[in-house]
């Protein structure tokens, strides 16, 4: 039977005996990913009609073979073998996945299509490259960065791996653009669903990416659709068992900052206190001594000593801190899982348990997995009636990076936090800020440590049961019920704080539960038929129904005698407790239907049509109507062509399709109001804490004006009954071309998208001081972009095997239209507003170098952000308009963060059992905030900085860009200084892999197949002049970077 949706590691060609000239060769045909049989696998003597065919086991015997013949060997999807034999009498082939040939599948909504018969923009994704790299994060997702046309990935440190920012084809909207899953046919939103399948269950991954293509998925698919298929299909009657281990070592070593030493510090605070014409032992003499000549205008710094204790406690002795090494250890990663699988065309079953233990890089971090997978089916009654389920199980425990009493985040502080505060006092308590000059900030090991009871538990089930009757030879009719479900359960204490100055007198300890449902319940009839053999036509008509509800319950309470994980229950508490919870739900009703038509196999064509009610909207504005027409051409087929045997491929492609969007509030369309009494929380202001009131107007419960908060109701939105679906537009135009037997193929694709009513929630400002909120449909988005596959595969006489792929991507978006009242919330002004830029462009000033002489600066234009820079040595702004004066009309637009272009290389290499590969992929044409010359380029004060600052402009300094330094004018407004050209290609993925003889494992339990690899990933990368940061990917130091790996792992199958 023909085998679907297979993806594949590597090739094994064993070598075994010496025997006669012309003699007997059998052997075993399999899957070199999995080493399950291939039945009705064709063996051929090549150049001769001798031959023959495997049985139901892969097995296969072919007589009168002579010595020094060429075996071919073939199954459909799978690349050809050719292989020599001399005196060999048994010849193992593991066959492997053709990914250019899975023309036989690919399930594109609802139904499998052939792929030489699609019209829309889909992407296939060869799975092989990314199952070891998946295994090392536990994350699918992550593992697809760089590897596929048009998909954006974002990696995050997180030890979850989730929290990526995923877009396709960049943005449409002004909201969420995150893309919609959907797994065996059950659609989510959630990220963490994908991320937690472990990469052997899965069969195959399709993208989605234009509106023609996705549209019959409707108001889910405005930015896209990711497909993930799991192994559901029989390959074999006999018991398949596969186990695949990796170990990783995770290290953020090469992501780190080049902070200041304690010593280097002082000569940064003293230069820059000098500057300002301030003694810089009144701002730090508690932490420095500083030996200077006390001349202003010629100042000389003899020395610079750390005063022995901080704030003068002979407990707290002064440290020489390096903060990222104190916070940050060597993680490691175990990741485990089990397959068992079997059965014949009759029935099928696959159970997948997986383990995963991140124990994290930042100390008292990490996160604990456990997985299981449940696939089968069974057919009855003459194969007419077909039952079965795809169903998976995770649950798992987090604790990440924690904020410290001020809300600032740990990875930041081991950052910027003074080097001169030691980790440890000389009492074994831990470090902190005493005294004159520090930032009121914990120690970041403190605050992870005494948060290493906060948990974060996850459980989610996830998957469907299906029923296939076939009514009739070409008409089937399927129903699933899917659940998405998933309950979260939070535990937060906060202990006690004695650390240096800063306390916290009263513990707490909160816990919350979020529990979400979404049941799916699907019905299609497909019917598949042909006329007169040239035109074919395939019909699918369904409906489905969708109803979401998340309850939410947080509790908190307060002051609890004892300082002990057990201890902290609510019922112990002693203080305040608080209860509040929600219930929010919607529904989405649904009906659509598609027509695939072919004639001759040439011309192609395919109507889409789906309606979406959702209770989101109104009665008047509830349902929308989303079509899509798509042609194709397939030339290659034509009569001119057919014969060109250089010519594999060739297919034109046009699409046109509308696609919804309804990534608002449950109740967007109400006016809500809130009960607000007293005090609600605690406000910071400088250097200290202040309790706070909300104000407003309070409103009784029947909505009636009662007079002034604290004590009411608030208005929080304003009602909007005319709300209504937002709309994206989107025509596709591409060509899939293959040549030279298909050593060379590839894809290119134009598309141009226009997202209208977009979906937006303005401020509205109010005179008694509410700030309600109200949401409309107002703005509009245009993208346009193109997308170039192309990939070079090779085989070489000598056992040899080369290929290359790449893969190119860039859009440019832009919007087109906004409400004046929504304006304020974007960068620009009313002269030069964000309308014709993309969301993600920055607004800012130019500058031109630093000021040389005071001569310099007394010519320049002054006013506005100059004023604090206009010294020798300062930043140089640039007067755009010309006035003579800088004021905030001299911003102007400087790019986006957003890339103009995204690429990807994979090169392969196998010869013989051995196999290579190295993956790199950047992008171009973006600006990004380097967050590293914050603290390279500026003396931030309280808080460390880094090594750039010892080469900051003096008058015996000129040829540096590091400004004069400065403690209270320092230019950290967006502009071109900080807004910098953050291209960059990264060598992302290394790996080295040894298939071991088949006829060696065969010896060892009945092994049908190891392979052992070593990998490296995110080693190195390549950043333009003027990029002074780590890793480039390392946007927001407050977030766990994204480590170098080293892994070394195996799969085994019997």
């Amino acid at each position: 039977m023909r085998i679907l949706f297979l993806t594949l590691l590597w090739c094994c060609i064993p070598i075994s005996h010496v025997w006669s000239q012309q003699h007997e060769v059998k052997g075993t045909i399999t899957a070199a990913e999995d080493g399950m049989p291939l039945p009705g696998a064709s063996v051929l003597i090549k150049g001769s009609t001798n031959g023959t065919m495997t049985d139901f086991d892969g097995n296969y015997v072919l007589a009168d073979v002579p010595q020094g013949s060429v075996l071919v060997f073939s199954y459909v999807g799978f690349l050809s073998q050719e292989v020599t034999v001399d005196d060999q009498s048994t010849v193992n082939i593991a066959l492997k996945a053709d990914a250019q040939q899975l023309d036989e599948v690919v399930i594109t909504g609802y139904v499998a299509e052939k792929k030489a018969d699609l019209t829309g923009a889909v992407s296939i994704v060869d799975i092989a490259p990314i199952k070891e790299t998946s295994m090392s994060s536990g994350s699918p997702i992550q593992a697809m960065q760089g590897r596929v046309a048009g998909l954006f990935v974002q990696k995050s440190g997180d030890p979850t791996g989730s929290s990526n920012q995923i877009l396709i084809r960049g943005v449409n909207t002004l909201g969420n653009n995150a893309p919609l899953y959907v797994i065996d046919g059950v659609p989510t939103v959630r990220q963490e669903v994908f991320s937690s399948i472990n990469p052997s269950t899965i069969a195959s991954i399709q993208v989605l990416k234009d509106a023609s293509a996705s549209s019959l998925y409707g108001s889910r698919a405005s930015n896209g659709v990711i497909i993930v298929t799991t192994k559901n299909v029989s390959k074999g009657e006999k018991i398949n068992v596969s186990f695949n281990s990796n170990l990783s070592v995770l290290s953020e070593k090469k992501q780190r900052y080049d902070m200041l030493n304690a010593e280097q510090r002082g000569r940064a605070l003293w230069q820059a206190s000098v500057n300002d014409g301030s003694d810089p032992n009144t701002g730090y003499g508690e932490i420095y001594n500083f030996d200077w000549n006390g001349d202003f205008n010629n100042p000389v710094l003899n020395n610079v000593s750390v005063q022995p204790y901080v704030g003068g406690d002979t407990n707290v002795p002064s440290g020489d801190t390096d903060w990222q090494d104190a916070l940050y250890e060597t993680g490691f990663v175990l990741n485990n899982d089990l397959t068992v699988s079997g059965g014949d065309d009759k029935a099928f079953a696959l159970l997948n348990l997986g383990y995963l233990d991140n124990t994290g890089i930042l100390k008292y971090s990490g996160y604990e997995r456990y997985s299981a997978k449940i696939n089968a089916s069974l057919n009855l009654f003459n194969d007419h009636l077909k039952i079965g389920t795809n169903t998976q199980f995770y649950k798992s425990n987090e604790t990440l990076a924690s904020r410290d009493v001020g809300n600032a985040p740990t990875p930041g502080l081991g950052i910027n936090m003074a080097p001169t505060i030691p980790v440890y006092t000389s009492t074994g308590d831990y470090g902190g800020p005493l005294g004159s000059g520090y930032s009121d900030r914990n120690n970041p090991l403190y605050m992870q440590y005494i948060n290493r009871w906060d948990n974060t538990a996850r459980t989610t089930i996830f998957g469907n049961v299906y029923a296939e009757l076939k009514i009739l030879e070409n008409l089937t009719f399927k129903t699933s019920v899917g659940l998405d479900h998933y309950r979260t359960d939070l535990k937060d204490i906060e202990p006690r704080v004695s650390n240096g100055f800063i306390t916290r007198t009263l513990n707490s300890l909160e816990i919350s539960q979020a529990d979400f449902s979404s049941l799916v319940l699907t019905n299609t009839l497909q019917y598949n038929f042909t006329l007169n053999e040239d035109h074919r036509f395939n019909v699918l008509l369904g409906a489905e129904s969708i109803k979401n509800k998340l309850h939410s319950v947080t509790s908190t309470a307060q002051n609890f005698a004892f300082e002990d994980e057990s201890y902290y229950v609510l019922s112990a508490a002693t203080g305040q407790r608080t209860n509040q919870g929600s219930i929010t739900e919607d529904a989405l009703l649904s009906q659509f239907g598609k027509i695939n038509y072919t004639f001759s196999d040439k011309y192609l064509a395919s109507v889409t049509l789906r309606r979406d009610g959702s209770s989101k909207f109104g009665t008047d504005n509830r349902y929308a109507i989303f079509p899509a027409f798509t042609v194709g051409w397939r030339i290659k087929n034509e009569n001119f062509l057919k014969e060109k045997d250089w010519l594999n491929t060739l297919k034109l492609r046009a699409g046109y399709g509308v696609v919804g969007n309804q990534f608002i509030g449950d109740y967007a369309r109400f006016g809500l109001y809130e009960p607000r009494y007293g005090p609600v929380e605690y406000n910071y202001a400088q250097d200290s804490f202040s309790e706070w009131y909300n104000v407003g107007t309070a409103y009784d419960i029947n909505g009636n004006n009662s007079g002034n908060l604290p004590a009411g109701f608030i208005s929080i939105q304003s009602e909007n009954p005319s709300l209504k679906w937002e709309e994206t537009k989107e025509i596709n135009v591409g060509v899939d071309f293959g040549f030279f037997n298909r050593s060379i193929v590839g894809s290119f694709d134009y598309f141009t998208r226009n997202t209208d009513g977009i979906l937006i929630r303005p401020p509205i400002a109010s005179a008694v001081g509410e700030g309600r909120e109200r949401w409309l449909n107002g703005a509009s988005t245009k993208t346009n972009g193109w997308e170039l596959i192309l990939s070079y595969n090779h085989n070489f006489e000598n056992d040899f095997k080369f290929g290359v792929t790449t893969n190119f991507g860039a859009f440019r978006d832009k919007i087109t239209s906004l409400p004046e009242e929504a304006r304020t919330a974007y960068p620009g002004t009313a002269q030069n507003s964000i309308i014709g830029h993309s969301q993600f462009s920055i607004f800012g000033y130019k500058t031109e170098g630093l000021f040389q002489s005071q001569e310099e600066v007394n010519t320049h234009p002054t006013g506005g952000v100059q004023v604090g820079n206009a010294r020798p040595g300062g930043i140089k702004i640039v007067d755009v308009n010309g006035d003579g004066v800088i004021n905030s009309n001299d911003r102007d637009w400087l790019g986006t963060t957003l890339p103009k272009l995204e690429y990807g290389i994979t090169i392969d290499a196998h010869y013989k059992n051995f196999d290579a590969s190295i993956f790199g992929s950047g992008v171009m044409g973006r600006i990004g905030v380097d967050p590293y010359i914050m603290y390279n380029n500026f003396v931030p004060g309280r808080e460390n900085a880094a090594t750039g600052t010892l080469n900051g402009w003096t008058p015996t300094n000129t040829n540096t860009n590091i400004p004069s330094l400065s403690l209270v004018n320092n230019f950290t407004e967006n502009s071109d200084y900080i807004y910098r050209n953050n291209s960059y290609f990264k060598i992302r993925n290394i790996q080295l892999g040894y298939s071991l003889p088949q006829d060696l494992i065969e010896k060892w339990g009945g092994m049908t197949g190891l392979r052992i690899y070593l990998q490296a990933e995110n080693l190195f990368w390549f950043t333009p002049k003027g990029y002074i940061g780590a890793d480039p990917e390392r946007v927001d130091i407050n977030a766990i970077p994204v480590p170098s790996i080293m892994s070394i792992g195996f799969n085994v199958n019997f």
